[in-house]
């Protein structure tokens, strides 16, 4: 599951109660914030008993638009208006002082404790964080494969819930004045009004989670339903339907039981319908403490400590996941230990924020009057920081100060020893090979990207094939042949599976491509040569994720594995081709240090050497299998190109780092050495016999 993190809190309503509604400051609901934020606290540590406890954002939602409605409702029925200055400035004020100071301190920290090529993907996380458009970018990194590592360890990922809440506050109050207005003419148009767009989001959200989790848990649209949940609990309290009588008291306690169920393990339901029962329970709990502010849960809710600790909510949400993120950097903790030094430490500069910083500057007298430049300086101020602070603090080269040095890994005479020379971080980190690119038949020429006048070669694969796609280019025009490409990143190249670890739009778009590509585009362009590569699919975890578009009873995924590619090779040579298989590329263990991370912390060579496996990867022995038993199929390893002293390689190759991450060379590495591949693919025998120059 992905990173959660609080939503904004709102304004805490004014104290003197309004006597036609029975509104005030209910201490209840800060403690409630309380409940909210160390749930999400304890599930991102680690804690197994709170699996679930990432539905404390769900809370934090709930209330949100509970509260938030409940004061612009209140200043409608008073004045007949909303004043949109005044509703923007207090929330500039509350929330853009506190998330500037974290994000600088963030930024700062992170050069003394992540290596260069750590922190330049952070430069768009901390801007959009900044932007509050945060979920969109994480929406959109979910999906990129050479991103997927890096997502769950950027200490800005929790700011996705509080750009939802700053959408919905700019968006809300403006919707809620039409309504306002519709209603004069139709009383019930406010209430119809939120009801229809807490359905419509609402199914969004089940329609999104049977296509793409990630859009469903990150999307606006899909989220909105959980702050629009608050707002028809804040027209039911203020009706005259609103709960009241001594049972409401048990409503609240059974509804906050029902809340932690959910948070814990020990309800088996998707990340969406765990959200959709954590936000009734939500609804059920925050309308008894208010229906019931005497009972034994708003009792104890209401407490000074609870109390305090929800009121400074905000400050603990914005704080906790950057130490935790940055402190995991420095020592392994075990979930318990990590639970009390980020709970102590997040608090304790929540509180030191919220007394220094974001208390004078919501109670300020000289800002108060100055609605809309207050508003306009905030903006502009968090966009400044954006632009200028954050890339100037994360493009630093500097190596990090904090962690300890890594351990040189014991090689032999044909490893590498010397400093780590200067190298261009950067470049290597935005190096992602050649696009993916989508070839169909009607548009088979955009796939061409060397256009020679000999064989004609496609490359065919996943992001293996994207890196070593440039290499292959530079052969194309040295030797004169014609090279195409059909590129997909985390889709298998095989026909007949699919990877259940992507969503099902991913899912379909693979199996599109690839039926596509071998199906209509193989045949009916006069490919000579397919070339295909992709990273293996074969380990345990696999098992239950390389699935069948046609299983078969009792299948293995070995089994599953021979069937397909043999079908996939008897394809190609049907279509009149040979096919050239790249056996796997060499892959870091997951227990070993990143080798570019490592690299860009580290002083010398020998503490970032790469241990790698002696045995093949099992896929390899069905390549091979493949290549003994039918015409025209051929492999051929480049590893022993790219790593010399296996099994024990070198991080760095000359001046240029060998790898780009713990799955793939770098695309300068393999062009360094194309030469040497361009023998390996001729003595495969894959080109015997065409017309080369």
């Amino acid at each position: 599951m992905s990173v959660t993190a609080a939503p904004a809190p709102a304004p805490a309503p004014a104290a003197p109660a309004d006597s036609a509604t029975g509104w005030g400051h209910y201490a209840s609901l800060d403690g409630l914030r309380t409940v909210a934020v160390y749930l999400v606290l304890v599930f991102h540590c680690g804690v197994g008993a709170f699996a679930g406890g990432f539905v404390g954002v769900d809370l934090f939602f709930v209330l949100s638009g509970f509260l938030v409605s409940s004061i612009l409702l209140r200043e409608l029925r008073t004045t007949g208006t909303i004043r949109l200055g005044r509703f923007y400035s207090r929330r500039v004020r509350r929330l853009l002082p506190a998330a500037v100071v974290v994000v600088v301190a963030t930024c700062a920290t992170s050069v003394l404790v992540l290596s260069s090529v750590r922190r330049l993907p952070l430069v768009g996380d901390a801007q959009s964080a900044l932007l509050y458009v945060a979920n969109w970018r994480f929406i959109s990194q979910s999906n990129d494969y050479f991103a997927g590592d890096v997502v769950g360890q950027s200490p800005f990922l929790h700011f996705w819930s509080l750009a939802i809440e700053e959408q919905f506050y700019v968006v809300f109050p403006l919707v809620l004045l039409l309504l306002a207005r519709l209603d004069r003419s139709w009383r019930r148009a406010t209430l119809v009004g939120v009801a229809v767009l807490f359905v419509a989001s609402l199914t969004a959200q089940l329609v999104w989670a049977a296509i793409d989790a990630n859009q469903a848990y990150y999307g606006t649209g899909a989220r909105l339903y959980q702050l629009l949940a608050g707002v028809l609990a804040a027209l039911l309290f203020r009706s005259r339907f609103r709960p009241r009588g001594r049972g409401i008291g048990l409503v609240a306690a059974v509804s906050l039981a029902c809340l932690l169920l959910v948070a814990s393990g020990l309800v088996d339901v998707t990340p969406s319908w765990r959200g959709i029962l954590a936000t009734a329970a939500s609804v059920s709990l925050i309308l008894g403490l208010m229906g019931a502010d005497q009972g034994l849960v708003a009792r104890v809710l209401a407490r000074p400590t609870p109390a305090y600790l929800g009121r400074i909510s905000y400050g603990t949400y914005l704080w906790h996941w950057p130490v935790i993120i940055l402190f995991g950097e420095l020592m392994d903790l075990d979930p318990l230990a990590m639970v009390a030094v980020a709970g102590v430490l997040a608090t304790a500069l929540a509180a030191l924020s919220y007394a220094v910083l974001e208390m004078p500057i919501r109670r300020s007298r000289v800002l108060q009057p100055l609605a809309w430049p207050t508003a306009v300086a905030g903006v502009a101020l968090s966009v400044l920081v954006a632009l200028t602070v954050v890339p100037g603090l994360l493009h630093s080269d500097r190596r990090p100060a904090l962690p300890a040095a890594g351990s040189a890994v014991t090689g032999s005479e044909a490893n590498r020893d010397g400093p780590v020379p200067s190298v261009d971080w950067e470049r290597y980190v935005e190096d992602r090979g050649t696009d993916d690119t989508t070839c169909t038949l009607r548009n088979a020429d955009n796939c061409v990207i060397v256009d020679g006048d000999g064989p004609h070669v496609m490359l065919v694969g996943d992001s293996h094939a994207r890196m070593i796609a440039p290499a292959l280019a530079k052969l194309a025009r040295e030797h004169g042949f014609k090279l195409s490409v059909s590129l997909q990143e985390s889709c298998p190249w095989q026909l007949g599976v699919y990877n259940a670890f992507e969503d099902r739009a991913t899912q379909q778009r693979c199996t599109d491509i690839r039926d596509e590509t071998f199906n209509d585009v193989i045949p009916n362009t006069d490919v000579d040569l397919v070339i295909l590569s992709q990273i293996p699919r074969d380990t345990e975890a696999w098992r239950t994720k390389l699935l069948s578009t046609d299983p078969k009873p009792g299948e293995t995924l070995e089994q599953r594995l021979v069937r397909t590619i043999d079908d996939t090779l008897t394809r190609v040579h049907d279509a009149g081709a040979r096919a050239l298989v790249i056996d796997s590329m060499l892959t870091v263990p997951r227990d070993s240090a990143a080798p570019l991370d490592c690299l860009a912390g580290a002083t010398e060579l020998a503490q970032c050497r790469v241990p790698v496996p002696i045995e093949s990867p099992p896929s390899d022995a069905f390549y091979r299998a493949a290549a003994a038993t039918m015409p025209g199929v051929h492999t051929v390893n480049i590893n022993p190109i790219m790593c010399p002293a296996a099994p024990v390689c070198d991080p760095m190759d000359g001046d240029i780092p060998v790898w780009k991450d713990r799955k793939h060379y770098t695309p300068r590495a393999l062009d360094l050495h194309r030469d040497e591949i361009w023998k390996a693919l001729l003595d495969s025998g894959a080109f015997e016999g065409f017309d080369l120059g």
